[in-house]
């Protein structure tokens, strides 16, 4: 009987024991860390390849737009991995004193604390948006002078200027 428990394939469970009581340090170490290096090169290399892309559209102010939200795409994955590398660290914790509950409110309490800090601080950037972008480096005095500043609010004026239309055409009911 234990040489057929011995060849099973391992569940979850087994295999998160296995990584973090039986496995040497750096192979741990190399297991967990490589998806995070991975994804922090991608956040990285994402500014300069969509700055080459955009840059091939001939439109300064297009370009200035990526450099401009650079910063912030950078400062929201700041706040975002405060959570991650908190509830990871919990959530090791945890899983060494084989407390799965605990895990599981941990996991829970870093996904919606990410969501939760992820609208504020866009709701904040949208309120703050002029002194934001004084701070960035634009034209305090007026950001909405030069032309392309305001256009991240054209999708929201597109479909209200369709609803106003329409309303006009079709007069009150």
């Amino acid at each position: 009987m234990q040489e057929s428990e011995s060849h099973a394939p391992m569940n979850k469970t087994q295999d998160k024991e296995c990584l973090f009581e039986r496995m040497p340090v750096p192979g741990a170490v190399m297991q967990l860390s490589l998806p995070i290096v991975i994804s922090s090169l991608v956040t990285i290399l994402y500014n300069p390849a969509d700055t080459f892309f955009v840059g091939m559209l001939n439109n300064p102010v297009e370009n200035a737009a990526v450099t401009l939200v650079y910063p912030v795409t950078l400062a929201f994955n700041a706040v975002n991995n405060l959570f991650g590398v908190g509830v990871s660290s919990a959530m090791s914790r945890n899983l060494g004193c084989k407390e799965y509950n605990q895990v599981r409110i941990c996991s829970v309490f870093g996904f919606y604390g990410a969501l939760a800090s992820g609208l504020l601080f866009s709701l904040l950037c949208t309120v703050f948006r002029t002194p934001l972008l004084a701070l960035l480096g634009t034209d305090a005095q007026d950001p909405g002078r030069h032309h392309g500043v305001h256009e991240m609010d054209r999708p929201l004026r597109r479909p209200a200027r369709h609803f106003e239309r329409g309303a006009k055409l079709h007069g009150p009911q």
